[in-house]
């Protein structure tokens, strides 16, 4: 079944699932909370209870659901059951625009184009054209995905030439380390248990992709409590000025929900970019995204959108 077609059918069962409370309410913010791959700034948010406690001032009830998959994210979205997801990888917001959800980009979350890579084995393939008939697991529809693509591609091969085998990360690395897999598509901490296991890196994004993960949040929202949204994007900086003027108290409360090392978070730090302010060239990155997909026929040609007419919201060149 092709990508939209399922993105439609899911809507449609979130919709009867869940139950609608929307913005209309202006007692209660529905924001997703996401942690993976290594988004320290939501992390500090939520431990700190910055969101509470801003919205809190105002008699705003904070809810956070755990939603990780950009797919069921915009399901959410579009069931009028979140208001705004945190962290959502931008291939997942034009899909779901494309298809119907009135959904708008309102800030950048983070670039990391270093934080995505094929990862296998001490006695795995040694190089990229060594892909032809291996077995490589990871979550498709993805940035992991558009990055083997994307990897493959260099060395005249495509996804048809190899045994793609879709899983979520912690699966995938497990899968690696058992041999059941010959590559495993990795990010963050899934990353960093294969190295410490002896593991290698074949290729990271940088040079192939140009990843951008976004804070998106629904049309109607947006238009309805403009205020909130701007709101929204002051709590955010406020995590990121946490980030910034404490980095050491950060990466301790980032290493701990995510049960690594402090020396591995420290690692992992450099590899992102969290300025939120969209720019010209994110505009190009995402336009990439949707060229992928389209090439790759997860979105037909004739559902194209114009990303900055059709995605951004004004905000989203505003927020700082």
């Amino acid at each position: 079944m092709k990508p939209f077609i399922r993105l439609a059918l899911a809507t449609a069962c979130v919709a009867s699932t869940l139950s609608p409370a929307f913005a209309a309410d202006p007692g209660t913010l529905r924001v997703t909370y996401v942690t993976a791959p290594f988004n320290v700034p939501s992390i500090v948010e939520k431990h700190e209870g910055i969101l509470e406690a801003d919205f809190g001032a105002k008699g705003i009830k904070i809810e956070q659901p755990e939603i990780t998959s950009g797919a069921k994210q915009t399901e959410a979205i579009a069931a009028d059951a979140i208001d705004i997801a945190s962290v959502l990888g931008g291939a997942s917001a034009i899909l779901a625009k494309a298809n119907g959800v009135d959904v708008r980009i309102i800030a950048v979350y983070s670039r990391s184009p270093k934080a995505f890579a094929l990862m296998t084995r001490a006695d795995g393939p040694a190089t990229l054209a060594d892909l032809k008939g291996k077995k490589i697991a990871g979550p498709k529809g993805t940035t992991l995905h558009q990055l083997l693509a994307a990897a493959l591609a260099s060395t005249g091969l495509t996804i048809n030439d190899v045994d793609y085998i879709n899983m979520d990360l912690p699966t995938a690395r497990a899968a690696l380390l058992s041999g059941q897999i010959d590559v495993a598509t990795l990010a963050g901490n899934n990353a960093i248990a294969v190295e410490k296991a002896g593991g290698k890196t074949l290729a990271t994004g940088e040079g192939f992709i140009h990843p951008t993960t976004v804070i998106a949040a629904s049309g109607k929202f947006i238009d309805a409590h403009p205020d909130l949204v701007e709101a929204y994007l002051a709590t955010h900086r406020k995590s990121l000025d946490f980030l910034a003027t404490k980095p050491d108290e950060a990466l301790k409360i980032a290493a701990d929900e995510q049960k690594i090392s402090v020396e591995d978070a420290k690692a992992q730090l450099p590899l992102y970019d969290f300025t939120p302010t969209l720019t010209a060239a994110d505009i190009a990155n995402l336009q990439a995204d949707q060229t992928f997909m389209v090439d790759n026929g997860m979105l037909p040609k004739d559902r194209t959108i114009d990303i900055r007419k059709d995605l951004v919201a004004p905000i989203a060149f505003l927020a700082k």
